[in-house]
């Protein structure tokens, strides 16, 4: 049995190095831009210099991509990251295997919801928020998270960030790039807008592409077509309906 759920797409904004402007977005999906492995970050200045020091790489992609597409709405939000601030942990890991005292600010914010919580105090934002983690579902996932959220409010902020993994478990998970992406979704059949659609099957067997972030971020940045990728657990079929 499948279900769908549909919604629009107001508006994006998506960060990569290298990669900030929509121009520069269509030139990598062409692939005319490759991606730069490179320890760039976003500027994140909109944030006060105190907080600015607590931010992971992680966290900065997600708020700036976060302000770029939202500025200082108020506005429910899901924040999405298949590992989080693994980076944070490990370290903190690694410090017990030391028997080394462990930071407290460190282990405050390793935790899943880190940007979730920062986004909120920087802007003020106090709107409802979720963090999502479900593997290689992620994304999806936060989009349906995101569907039920605009059951109760007109416009909902999805932010969704990955970046590498520290090198102990990089040979596990190859689909992890420095990103930052949110999306402002609205309720479906906004005039004028481009519809995310998204059927979720339950017979993974009927789709042989793995989900890839790449992929969906080309898709994402054509604004036409459909893609069908397998999850762990379902399969997704995304589609573009124009009003």
């Amino acid at each position: 049995m499948n279900s769908a759920v549909s919604c629009s797409l107001l508006h994006w904004a998506g960060w990569m190095p290298g990669v900030a402007t929509l121009d520069e977005w269509r030139a990598w999906a062409t692939g005319d831009l490759p991606v730069a492995m490179t320890e760039e970050n976003p500027s994140v200045d909109f944030i006060p210099a105190m907080q600015r020091r607590r931010l992971s790489r992680l966290s900065r992609f997600a708020l700036a991509a976060a302000q770029a597409c939202a500025g200082d709405q108020t506005l429910p939000t899901v924040f999405a990251s298949r590992h989080g601030e693994i980076h944070r942990t490990v370290g903190l890991l690694k410090d017990l295997a030391r028997q080394e005292p462990l930071s407290p600010m460190a282990f405050s914010l390793s935790v899943h919801n880190t940007a979730s919580g920062l986004y909120s105090i920087a802007s003020g934002n106090t709107a409802p928020s979720t963090a999502i983690a479900a593997g290689a579902d992620t994304l999806p996932t936060a989009f349906i998270e995101a569907m039920g959220q605009l059951q109760y409010h007109e416009r909902v902020l999805l932010v969704y960030a990955e970046e590498p993994l520290p090198e102990d478990y990089r040979a596990f998970a190859t689909d992890c790039i420095p990103l930052g992406l949110a999306l402002l979704l609205g309720h479906s059949g906004t005039a004028h807008t481009p519809q995310l659609h998204l059927t979720i099957d339950r017979a993974v067997s009927n789709t042989n592409i793995e989900h890839n972030t790449l992929s969906w971020l080309r898709w994402l940045v054509a604004n036409e077509g459909e893609l069908h990728t397998r999850g762990e657990r379902f399969a997704w079929h995304w589609a573009w309906r124009n009003t």
